[in-house]
């Protein structure tokens, strides 16, 4: 896949104007607040310790930077990427580590580090994208795809890009991640609530993690109302299903919520069924207008809900599963 199409999922175009990172992203563009540049004591401070910035190298195989290290937080993050930076926002992105990297006669490079400040949000930032490049064993998980390499660890996500993509680019891409992951010295885990996908036919490259409506309806879209009553506080894990044999069709689309307790969880399915749901059978299911299947549940403080399921047999199964694993209590 080139360059701009590897971009389009995350919905920005690595192409740079005037110093800045320019990004398209379905959502609203807000006004933005100036970079504060990292200097050498910033640089010289990050030791290894937990808390401490993790910035990309002063240089990688004959690329040398291209002024210092910039410096981004959640609101100065929509000067550098421009709508986009929702994204990050969504998985309360802390701070960014951009750097642009030249060589002459070769093409550019760009460190992006988001500190992510927890593993979850780290993991939620890597598969907003649709995971189907080869991994380089970077990090806990990592991708190469084209003239791109990305990768989490710990509370940071990693992506790294180079303006076309060459043997010499993909060397360096490389040789600036294995430095970069280097110098992460904590380790995170898969959100918890990752845990309680059903296992049977998960389509391993299109699974999700989030918090809010906004990358609800970026990946699978419910409504323009908050249905669910997600916000920050929620983690929700989304993913896609092969149907079974003896089920025509496409994939099913399955989501788990969690929520802070039981009394949240109830508020929200009832207002869910209100309003998508609301010709539901006794079970909780129903044939929506497409013609597909849909049905959903809740257990304590947990939302499951199935959808575009070909046969209603599936709904069925899904929702079993899941509740099966919260009742072990999941396993990643």
């Amino acid at each position: 896949m080139e360059l701009e199409a590897r971009n389009a999922e995350w919905g920005y175009d690595a192409a740079m104007h005037n110093g800045k990172r320019d990004a398209m992203l379905i959502g609203k563009t807000y006004g933005v607040l100036a970079p504060v540049l990292v200097g050498a004591l910033l640089m010289g401070a990050c030791a290894h310790g937990p808390k401490c910035a993790v910035l990309p190298p002063a240089q990688v195989q004959g690329w040398m930077p291209v002024g210092p290290v910039e410096e981004y937080d959640a609101d100065s993050l929509f000067d550098y990427i421009d709508g986009g930076a929702e994204v990050y926002r969504a998985f309360n992105v802390q701070r960014v580590y951009a750097r642009r990297y030249a060589k002459p006669g070769a093409p550019e490079l760009i460190a992006d580090v988001f500190d992510m400040g927890l593993s979850q949000d780290a993991y939620g930032a890597y598969h907003h994208d649709v995971r189907e490049g080869e991994s380089v064993g970077l990090g806990q998980e990592s991708e190469r795809m084209g003239g791109t390499l990305s990768f989490w660890k710990g509370r940071y996500f990693v992506s790294l890009i180079a303006f076309d993509d060459t043997p010499e680019t993909r060397a360096a891409l490389l040789a600036l991640g294995r430095t970069i992951a280097a110098d992460i010295k904590e380790e995170g885990h898969p959100p918890g609530v990752m845990a309680f996908l059903p296992d049977e036919g998960l389509m391993p490259h299109h699974v999700h993690f989030l918090h809010n409506d906004l990358c609800l309806n970026l990946h699978y879209f419910i409504a323009e109302e908050n249905l669910l009553n997600l916000d920050q506080g929620t983690n929700g894990a989304l993913a896609q299903y092969r149907p079974r044999e003896d089920a025509d069709g496409g994939p099913s689309v399955f989501l788990v919520i969690q929520y802070p307790d039981a009394a949240a969880c109830k508020a929200a399915h009832e207002q869910f069924m209100q309003g998508y749901l609301p010709d539901a059978d006794a079970e909780g299911m129903a044939r929506t207008e497409n013609g597909l299947w849909a049905g959903a549940v809740r257990e304590g403080p947990f939302f499951i809900g199935v959808f575009d399921a070909p046969v209603q047999a599936e709904v069925r199964r899904l929702i079993a599963e899941a509740r099966s694993k919260l009742e072990g209590g999941g396993e990643l």
